[in-house]
């Protein structure tokens, strides 16, 4: 029986249309996925102390493909993500993965998520459309990467008023990795030298200190705690 050429082309049409259904996740080549992915990624940030990116997401949604194909695919988005753990999941594809979108408070989609697991700070909830406008790639870009900075902030602080300074100075250390021009991590990191200096009369520590505290003046010149403890070293 001879096959009619139309016949051929429709066949091969529905052999290959599923296809590259199914290939278009690899668009995802450096996430992991769902519920699964979820557990080894946020397994991966708590033992890493790295910043972790989940993000809800469903087939449907009209703003879900255009946070995919315009943001997180492109320019600076792409480059913050790519030294960020991540994972993405359709609370659509099964109960856990819907389980997972409720634990995190997610309402609606998308639902584009930045933590710090080890730091115990709350999931901050990013969108780069707001009120009518779009974010550019890089002021998105940069939300990501403050939301990530503030936990990080935030952490360190909080061992620092524990009296756990060695490991607040090692949390700093993190936060200035992964952003350096990161005022506050910088007044802390003067702060802690100065008070260790000043206890232990060393003239070394005192110096990092007014360092560390010109470094943070430096990226914010009006940041009033920099300016005290510099005036108060101004002359060493």
């Amino acid at each position: 029986m001879t096959t009619h050429p139309i016949h051929t082309l429709l066949l091969i049409l529905a052999l290959v249309t599923p296809a590259l259904t199914l290939a278009q996740p690899a668009a995802w080549s450096d996430w992991r996925h769902g519920a699964a992915g979820h557990t080894l990624a946020l397994s991966d940030a708590q033992r890493s102390e790295q910043p972790l990116v989940v993000y809800f997401h469903t087939d449907w949604c009209p703003w879900c493909r255009q946070l995919n194909d315009r943001y997180l695919r492109n320019g600076a988005v792409r480059s913050t993500l790519s030294g960020i753990k991540k994972v993405e999941i359709n609370p659509e594809r099964g109960p856990q993965e819907m389980a997972l979108f409720r634990q995190y408070g997610g309402t609606g989609y998308p639902s584009f998520y930045v933590l710090v697991p080890a730091s115990g700070e709350a999931p901050v909830r990013l969108s780069p459309f707001r009120g009518g406008s779009e974010d550019s790639l890089a002021a998105f870009a940069e939300r990501i990467e403050a939301a990530a900075t503030q936990h990080y902030n935030r952490w360190a602080f909080r061992l620092h008023q524990e009296g756990q300074d060695a490991r607040s100075l090692a949390v700093v250390e993190k936060s200035l990795a992964h952003n350096p021009r990161n005022a506050y991590a910088h007044y802390l990191r003067g702060l802690i030298h100065h008070k260790a200096g000043d206890r232990q009369r060393d003239l070394r520590l005192l110096r990092e200190a007014k360092a560390a505290y010109e470094r943070a003046l430096s990226l914010d010149p009006g940041h009033q705690g920099s300016q005290r403890g510099f005036e108060a070293l101004r002359n060493l």
